[in-house]
């Protein structure tokens, strides 16, 4: 599932002119990367807000038009004011079809209410981790990682190695060896 938000192109640079549109109820952003020049440009807050609030806007693609010209990027970086949590500003990168892509997807733990170490030793699940950083073509981006813990026991450690991958997606940590394989979730004794 893509995103998609519409955007206006904009020619004024710099702090003040940031300023100035964010008075005007605008968010300024910037799309680099691949074969074109970055492109400064400014979304509406009020559409800015919904879609940053939709899940998967910051970790999947997402489509945006900018004089009736549409392409896919990735949110890279988010600027919010530190008090009131409005955005302030948005970098966006391009995502090309035949580039892989580097970004972090959610986690999914499903099955844990099933499990042997919940359901019947007394356990919880701690989630430790909720996002896992992956290399994939952006056609393969999936929108959430499942881990499915329906065989976890007491005192049982999950690690990124546990994640089901689809086909044609790479966990970062992971290409790095084995010792990157970090814990992402565990099955503990419940404090009740």
């Amino acid at each position: 599932m893509s995103l998609s938000i519409n955007a206006a192109a904009r020619t004024q640079e710099g702090k003040g002119a940031s300023r100035r549109l964010r008075n005007e109820g605008l968010v300024p952003a910037v799309i680099y990367g691949g074969d074109t020049a970055p492109v400064s440009i400014s979304f509406k807050d009020n559409e800015l807000l919904k879609a940053v609030a939709t899940p998967g806007f910051l970790t999947g693609l997402v489509e945006v038009t900018v004089e009736g010209k549409t392409e896919q990027v990735l949110v890279k970086a988010l600027q919010r004011h530190p008090s009131s949590g409005a955005v302030m500003h948005m970098d966006l990168q391009r995502a090309q079809a035949d580039k892989v892509i580097t970004t972090r997807v959610p986690l999914s733990f499903i099955n844990a209410a099933q499990s042997e170490g919940v359901k019947s030793q007394g356990g919880r699940l701690t989630i430790e981790s909720k996002l896992a950083e992956v290399r994939c073509l952006p056609a393969n981006l999936p929108e959430v990682l499942v881990v499915d813990v329906i065989k976890g026991q007491l005192d049982q450690i999950f690690h990124l190695s546990d994640v089901i991958l689809p086909e044609g997606v790479e966990l970062v940590s992971l290409l790095k060896g084995e010792d990157h394989d970090q814990p992402i979730a565990r099955i503990g004794k419940s404090k009740r």
